[in-house]
């Protein structure tokens, strides 16, 4: 479980490994309506490239949401396109919006009252029929990299003109799709 204060906003968030969630829409109703007043969103951990992603889009999502320029209703959806890079909800659905064969997922909750992170935490392993483990998260295996470098569009040759000397393939990728919200924040 990863916690983060980010402005006036509480950042949660939970990864989860052998998760069975048929209808992700269900999943999410059934969770908003027992921690109201927190913005929640299911994300596929696939397409997650680290801890630093989510809390980097959390935090453009919640200087967009408090501004003029915001592009979603709701929070949530708001972190969801700044966590996709991408400027169409439809487009971040598709990247990163859970479906039935996920099986390894992340919750994002965020929220300006104080949040209860345990009972969140049970009440969504409950809901996703799923195990916590945050390690989903992250870039542990080159199928995952490789997977993501497909998902986020970034060649191989990008890759390489990107990377410092003395930096990894696994952070330079995380570092691109970063920057990819980072992009998304200077078009406001």
């Amino acid at each position: 479980m990863i916690t983060e204060k980010i402005g006036s906003y509480s950042l949660f968030v939970q990864g989860f490994r052998d998760a069975n969630v048929t209808d992700s829409e269900k999943v999410l109703r059934e969770l908003r309506g027992t921690f109201q007043g927190i913005d929640l969103q299911l994300l596929r951990a696939d397409r997650v490239a680290g801890k630093e992603q989510i809390i980097f889009a959390a935090r453009n999502a919640v200087d967009s949401f408090q501004s003029k320029d915001r592009r979603a209703k709701h929070l949530s959806m708001e972190f969801l396109l700044f966590a996709s890079g991408e400027h169409q909800i439809i487009e971040a659905i598709k990247l990163l919006g859970v479906t039935a064969s996920s099986r390894e997922l992340g919750l994002v909750g965020l929220s300006e009252a104080s949040l209860d992170a345990n009972l969140l935490s049970n009440r969504a392993m409950e809901s996703v029929k799923g195990i916590p483990d945050d390690t989903v998260l992250q870039i542990k295996t080159r199928k995952k990299a490789e997977d993501l470098k497909r998902a986020y569009n970034i060649p191989d040759k990008e890759l390489y003109a990107s990377k410092m000397p003395t930096e990894d393939d696994d952070n330079v990728l995380k570092r691109l799709i970063v920057e990819r919200s980072a992009l998304l924040a200077l078009e406001n």
